[in-house]
């Protein structure tokens, strides 16, 4: 492993590390956070009230450095509490006042409980990274990552998001409640949890960087229509009134580059994509209306269209053909080098070479070379061969000859 590998490793190490120590178990979230992080998206985190969602993001937040601002959501809240707005003074100058979307990291606190209209002002930051104020664009700081909490759907005071809103996050993941060994150490450790010490163990540049990295992974062109077989399976779903959009096939497209890169992998396979289908297509989905009275969930046709698409079994192999095929270059290369060093060592001046030997020993050079190129040409292994069974085959063969010459004659 590279100097360069081992600092990626650590950075990412580093970053999971210092989340749990505040946040105890929900490893599927942090893992989630991290690819999304790294592919450039936005996590929506789902759950209900008291189940880490806001901590969880905060803390993700404050260890990944950069700028932090968290929005609390309400339904008496503008879309200029978000963006900003220009402060107009008597004598008629203005001042822009920047919102808290001017930040690396956004932190938005019950997205739901907001009205549709407070909600479209994310719209363009999340898709485009950049927003427009009284008709001038101002651009957002890389990197920009939108990490919104929501109560579930159809609770007191929130309002549903449009499916525009939602297709713009990459993810959506469930935060549920802890397990009891994970209770249990929750209750032990509050007082260190309700007053962490948490340090930022990476800069903006370093998740640049490591965002750049993670477009080198490689993919097969057998993932690719992997992918796209599953977003037609799931289009033409019976059960479904809606599929997912090309959006979707992006964020999938892109998740698995992280992933793999996480895992310490330069390219993808297909269990990459296996694990992310639940995050990324399940709030994409509508359910039809005779199918949703069945109980129909959007992950349960997930599953069962991840099970009825063929998995690619060349996903690796191609790119371990290429791989093949580069080092089978490189050899070819080195031998034809190695000829021609072969002949200029042949066509070396014997003057310059025999300059430190005695003539003798100059004599001896040739000799000594034939000696090593003809071991160098005998078989490594030699065939043992019986003599006695070889004479006993040959004199019946000889037998075998006479009598039928023998009965030849008869006739």
């Amino acid at each position: 492993m590279t100097t360069e590998q081992n600092r990626r490793r650590k950075i990412l190490s580093n970053i999971t590390a210092e989340v749990s120590n505040v946040v105890v178990g929900k490893d599927e979230i942090k893992e989630i956070l991290l690819v999304a992080l790294l592919s450039q998206g936005h996590v929506l985190i789902e759950g209900l009230p008291g189940t880490a969602k806001t901590t969880l993001a905060r803390t993700f937040a404050q260890v990944i450095g950069g700028k932090f601002k968290r929005v609390q959501g309400t339904p008496d809240m503008q879309p200029a509490d978000i963006l900003g707005f220009y402060l107009y003074r008597p004598d008629g100058s203005s001042t822009f006042m920047p919102g808290p979307i001017f930040a690396n990291v956004i932190l938005f606190d019950e997205l739901n409980r907001t009205t549709s209209r407070t909600q479209a002002a994310l719209l363009e930051a999340m898709q485009e990274q950049q927003v427009t104020i009284e008709r001038e664009t101002y651009p957002l700081e890389p990197p920009f990552i939108v990490i919104a909490s929501q109560l579930p759907h159809g609770g007191a005071g929130t309002f549903p998001l449009s499916d525009v809103q939602i297709d713009r996050f990459m993810f959506r993941i469930w935060s549920a409640f802890p397990s009891r060994q994970e209770e249990e150490q929750i209750l032990r450790d509050i007082d260190e949890i309700s007053e962490p010490h948490i340090s930022a163990v990476a800069t903006p540049s370093n998740i640049i960087r490591l965002q750049q990295e993670v477009k080198k992974v490689y993919i097969t062109d057998s993932i690719r229509r992997y992918i796209v077989d599953i977003l037609n399976s799931l289009r033409h779903h019976p059960d479904l009134s809606l599929g997912p959009s090309p959006r979707g096939g992006i964020a999938l497209f892109r998740g698995t580059r992280a992933l793999a890169f996480i895992q310490g992998r330069d390219f993808v396979i297909p269990d990459d994509v296996k694990r992310l289908l639940i995050p990324v297509f399940s709030h994409r989905l509508r359910i039809g209306a005779e199918a949703e009275m069945d109980k129909v969930t959007p992950e349960a046709i997930i599953n069962q269209v991840a099970a009825e698409v063929a998995v690619p079994k060349e996903g690796t192999v191609n790119r371990t053909e290429e791989t093949d095929k580069v080092i089978g270059e490189d050899a070819e290369a080195l031998t034809e080098a190695a000829d021609k060093a072969d002949r200029g060592i042949g066509e070396a001046d014997q003057e310059t070479i025999g300059e430190g030997l005695s003539p003798s020993q100059a004599e001896e050079v040739p000799v000594q070379a034939n000696e090593a190129m003809t071991k160098v040409e005998e078989p490594t292994t030699k065939i043992p061969i019986n003599w006695e069974w070889a004479v006993i085959i040959c004199i019946l063969v000889i037998g075998v000859i006479m009598i039928c010459v023998g009965l030849l004659s008869i006739r």
